[in-house]
Formats: structure tokens, sequence, C-alpha cells
């Protein structure tokens, strides 16, 4: 499990950095760090864990809000 957090928080960073450059996008949930790792991890999550799913999307938006705050 900590490793889905992590790699997920670092999959949804890099999407969301990625997605930064395409000025058309809108900014929620699609240019938004923590939104769009929230929705990208989801429905894997709820996929493998059930409804405890909704507490890891949960973690790992702020997981990686974290690492865009202090890593980045």
């Amino acid at each position: 499990m900590i490793l889905l957090i992590l790699g997920m928080a670092c999959l949804g960073h890099l999407a969301a950095d990625f997605l930064q450059q395409f000025e058309e996008l809108p900014m929620k949930p699609f240019r938004c760090n923590q939104c769009l790792t929230t929705w990208l991890t989801l429905f894997p999550a709820m996929y493998i864990y059930g409804l405890e799913g909704i507490l890891i999307a949960t973690i790992t938006s702020i997981v990686s809000e974290t690492i865009y705050k202090f890593i980045v």
C-alpha cells in the first residue's frame, strides 16, 4: 500500500507538471496537482482496496502536494 501511495503521488505530480504547459485545459482537475492525483488514484485504489481506496486516494493527493511544495 505504501508503494501504491508513493508511486501514484509521483505519477500524479509528473502528470500535473506535464499538463501545466497546455493553457487550454481547465485548471481543475487537469493542472491542479492535488486534484489530478486524487482522480488518478481513486479508481485503481477502490478497485484494489474497496471503499478504503477513497482514503488512500486522499492520502496520495496530500503526499503529492507535499512532494510538490517541499522537494521541487
